[in-house]
Parts: C-alpha cells; structure tokens; sequence
C-alpha cells in the first residue's frame, strides 16, 4: 500500500485534533453555575405574585382588588403601587380619612408625592455631596447614586451581580427607632436603589437609614400610619428570595399572621358590556326587547298580514239590494255610466283598437263580436240613455251586462277590429 500526499494530509488534521482536545482537557474545567429559572405562568404577569405568597405563607389575608373604588377595612395593610388610583374625585380625601381612622398605606417610590399626598408628613430631599474621601457607594448599591444636588438625571438601576461582589452596603434600622421590627435594632443585607433622602416632619415610628441618610420612614397619621420610601424596594419575583429581602419586606409591610394586606397595582375597569349589564340590567333587556320587535316587525313575511277569507258568490237577494241602495243613493243615470265602464273595460282587453274608433263603430265592434244588434246596442251605450234608464233601466242594463259578459267568455284573447 502506497502513501500518498492525501495520507500525509489527513494524518495531519488528526493529530492536530488530538493535541487540542488534550490541550483542552487539561486547561479547562467543569463548574456548575445556578441560573434562576424563567418567570411562569402567573409570575410572568403579576410583580408581586411571589411577595403575596410570601404574606400568605405568615398568615396574612391577601387580596389584589383591580381599583381603588372602596378602601381596605379598617386596620388593613393598603399596598398602593398605582400611579392613576386618584383619577376620581375624592379618592384622596377618602384614603386619608381611612388612615387617620387606623390604616395602614403603603407607598413605594414613584418620585416625589404629589399635592393630593401632601399631608403625609414626610418630605423628600437630594442626598447631600459625598465627600471626596467616602469611598462606600449610597444605599443604592450603586456609585451611579452619587450625585450633586442639581443633577437631574434619572438614576440607573442595579447593576447585576452587586450583592455577589460585596458592594452592597445595606440598610439598618436606626438605634433611635422605638418598636424595631423584630425585638431589636437589626440589620438588613439587602440592595437598595435610593434615589432621594427622607426627612420626616414627625419622629418616625419605625425607619431604615443606608449610609447617606433615611431611606423607610413610617410616620403616624392620626391613628394609623404611612410607610414611605425613596428607594426601589428588592421585592420583584426575581429579589425577593436572595440575601435579607424577605426579611426586609416583612419587617416593612408588618406581615403577621391575621393580617389583611391589600395589593392595589392599577385602575382597571369591567368591559362596557358586563358594566351595563351589571349596572343597569332591566334597562339592558328593555332595550333588547324593542330592538328584537323592530327586526320582527322589519323582517320579510312569507304570507300576507291576515288570512284570506273565503271567496264566496252573493246572493240575488244581495245583488238586489245592492243595486237598489246604489240607485237610491245616485240614481239611474249613474248606474248606467258605472254599466258602461264595465263594457269599456271588456272591450279594451278583447277588441284590439278600441279605443281609437268612434261611438257608433265601438257600439259596432262590440255588436260583431258579441252577434247582437248593433242599433239596439249604439243606443243603449249613448250617455243620453242614463235619463232613459229610469223608465226602462232593466232592459238597457241587462243588455249591456250581456254584451260584457260575451265579451269576457269570447274564445280568442284578443280580435282584431278591421
């Protein structure tokens, strides 16, 4: 067997693998890496799906009503993340007098509060300057955080991996707090993204401070209270299972067991047609009711409105009295011209050119057609037989009704008059 250049060239490319992979082999190694699975199912839609979970799982009674039409009972927990929850009139005096009365709200960061929230005594501030030499980043976790007082840019969310790389400062309550949340002052390893310091205008009753300032404030309002923050809060599905954040939520929400928490994130609506139905069913089937007898009154028939009598023939007796009531009502001349008509009308539809000849050669036409005296019938077709037909009304209308009818009965359609 001979060698050739094509040998030499796949001997080659072989070896060359072979000193890779063992290059590879002994340069690299197998490390496993957790990766977070993908948001599912109701998780995918619903922010705070986990955190509900979580509050349930302590005890808590959990609902997540679509708007703010009615308040929370008295006591409750209110989680107000909707930005448009004051689209109607008096939604804010309602939700103040319901926290006076002993709610608690719950407002996450969504910028400064606006004029219907200006009585929550809390205020919101720019961080002071940092220092040259502070070196640890704001509460946020972040140098991005860092800022002079007239910057107005908008801060930049966490980066990823902060905790991981130990930047993360986290929060603490402060040794002036009253009732801390869990018996003393404690400390929270959780990344918080502080935009804005809080500077209460009341001893707050509970509080979290980062390294710049207050970044938690729950102030009293009457007798209840308001929970306020200038930071993103780390309890998406995705945070809150990671470092102190559980801790932190329920240390912040106040979750125990028996406690009803309301999670308010929209203002949504029912569709138009289940509100009207709801709202206003008589009216709605009202409505359907005349608009159903509408199409059915506009709507193609296949027969006539009302069922045909009968056809039956009078009776002499009824042909009889009906001459005599039509003679007494408008006299013999008029019931020879109505005779008359009746012979016209026949004689138009059999005679062709009728209605082109003359008195005395229509009297003749019909007289040919129908074998009768044409004399006899001219005079009695005259208008001026209508005076005569008081004296002799019988003979002249029955020999017009006779020449009608023979007319009518003729074989041929139509003759032609020549």
């Amino acid at each position: 067997m001979k060698f050739g250049r094509e040998h030499g060239l796949a001997a080659f490319i072989a070896l060359s693998l072979l000193l890779g992979g063992v290059w590879l082999a002994l340069n690299t190694e197998w490390v496993e890496f957790q990766v977070p699975d993908p948001l599912k199912g109701p998780a995918l839609l619903d922010p705070d799906f986990r955190l509900k979970q979580f509050a349930t799982r302590l005890g808590a009674e959990v609902s997540a009503p679509s708007n703010l039409d009615r308040m929370p009972p008295p006591g409750a927990t209110l989680v107000l993340s909707s930005t448009d929850w004051n689209l109607l009139p008096g939604r804010a005096e309602r939700l103040r007098a319901w926290v006076e009365a002993g709610g608690h709200l719950w407002l996450p960061y969504q910028g400064a509060p606006g004029d219907e929230l200006d009585w929550i005594p809390v205020q919101h501030r720019k961080f002071k300057r940092a220092s040259p030499a502070a070196s640890a980043p704001a509460a946020g976790g972040s140098a991005d955080d860092e800022r002079d007082d007239d910057e107005d840019d908008e801060p930049a969310p966490p980066r990823a991996g902060v905790e991981a790389r130990g930047r993360c400062p986290g929060v603490r309550e402060p040794a002036t707090v009253a009732t801390p949340a869990f018996g003393t002052p404690h400390r929270f390893a959780s990344c918080l993204v502080a935009i804005d310091e809080l500077a209460p205008r009341t001893p707050p009753q509970w509080a979290l401070e980062g390294p710049r300032g207050l970044v938690v404030a729950r102030v009293a309002v009457g007798r209840g209270s308001v929970t306020v923050t200038s930071a993103f809060m780390p309890w998406s599905n995705q945070q809150l299972l990671r470092s102190d954040n559980a801790e932190l939520a329920a240390a912040t929400l106040r979750l125990h067991r028996g406690q009803t928490l309301w999670f308010v994130q929209d203002e949504a609506r029912a569709p138009l047609v289940a509100f009207l139905w709801t709202a206003g069913t008589p009216a709605v089937l009202l409505f359907g009711a005349a608009v159903a007898f509408a199409l059915w009154r506009a709507a193609v028939r296949f027969g006539p409105w009302l069922a045909p009598l009968p056809s039956a023939r009078r009776s002499v007796a009824e042909q009889i009295r009906g001459t005599a009531e039509f003679i007494q009502h408008h006299g013999g001349s008029a019931l020879h011209a109505a005779q008359s008509r009746a012979l016209a009308e026949a004689a138009r539809a059999r005679l062709q050119g009728y209605e082109a000849l003359s008195p005395d050669a229509r009297a003749a036409a019909i007289a040919a057609a129908t074998r009768l005296d044409a004399t006899t019938l001219a005079r009695a077709m005259s208008p001026d037989q209508g005076a005569a037909a008081r004296r002799h009304p019988a003979s002249t209308l029955a020999l017009l009704e006779t020449a009608r009818r023979r007319l009518l009965d003729a074989a041929t359609l139509r003759t032609s008059i020549r």
